[in-house]
């Protein structure tokens, strides 16, 4: 918030904030003050993710009605501060469930309804979250996301024509495979040289060059929309943090 009242580009990390009221005082003060505004939730920005759009856009795979996304890492007995305290705002789903969540809102965009469970630490955060979101137009996504457990880390969009898989892990450059009802099969091996961080970075880069205040890659509007998910998840699994009035 300092720099954007000193009218400095932002570029923030993910979560963008703890909870959508600050996600809207953020892009409320980046208005104010006419400066650019981006979420470094990187995968959006891959090259692949790129491709996921553009064949949901296509039709190929026909109305989507399926998505599963799980990201799971054992990190709990590493005590990594951030994650474990609640005062921190830790607990896996605002630090590692935000990729199955961007991912689901990516494709399927705001839910209808929102179902989840959790278990918890001795310190009072999740340990592991799992998620349900139900869409107006029937479709639903199953995400799942811990820190006690390392898990495959893949992605499917499943249509009614056919489904894509994504290999682990999802989020990074990763190959991918088009499966259809008729029996093709079509491949998109992962050729992306180096870790994927450099995309989102030129293209915050491009935006403030450009003089535009937003990406069109990932909107504000999508940021807080994704931030509201997890307030809402977080209020169905009773998970508030001390510093929250």
């Amino acid at each position: 918030m300092q720099a954007l009242n000193a009218k400095k580009p932002v570029l923030c990390e993910k979560p963008f904030s703890v909870n959508a009221r600050q996600a809207r005082e953020m892009v409320a003060t980046a208005k104010t003050n006419n400066v650019a505004l981006m979420e470094a939730m990187w995968a959006r920005f891959l090259p692949h993710y790129a491709k996921i759009r553009e064949i949901v856009a296509s039709g190929i795979l026909g109305p989507i009605t399926t998505i599963h996304a799980d990201h799971g890492q054992r990190l709990a007995d590493q005590n990594i501060t951030r994650l474990v305290e609640p005062s921190l705002a830790g607990g896996a789903l605002l630090d590692l469930g935000i990729y199955p969540i961007s991912f689901a809102h990516m494709i399927l965009g705001v839910p209808n309804s929102i179902t989840a469970k959790a278990v918890f630490t001795e310190k009072g955060v999740d340990a592991q979250t799992s998620i349900i979101l139900d869409y107006a137009q029937g479709a639903q996504a199953v995400l799942n996301t811990s820190m006690i457990v390392q898990t495959p880390c893949t992605a499917v969009v499943a249509g009614l024509n056919g489904y894509l898989e994504v290999d682990r892990t999802f989020y990074n450059p990763a190959a991918m495979r088009v499966t259809l009802y008729d029996g093709s099969i079509t491949e998109y091996p992962n050729t992306y040289i180096g870790h994927g961080l450099r995309e989102q970075a030129a293209e915050f880069a491009r935006i403030v060059k450009s003089g535009e205040r937003e990406s069109p890659i990932l909107k504000l509007e999508d940021t807080v929309a994704i931030m509201e998910i997890m307030d809402t998840v977080r209020a169905q699994i009773g998970l508030k943090y001390p510093f929250e009035n």
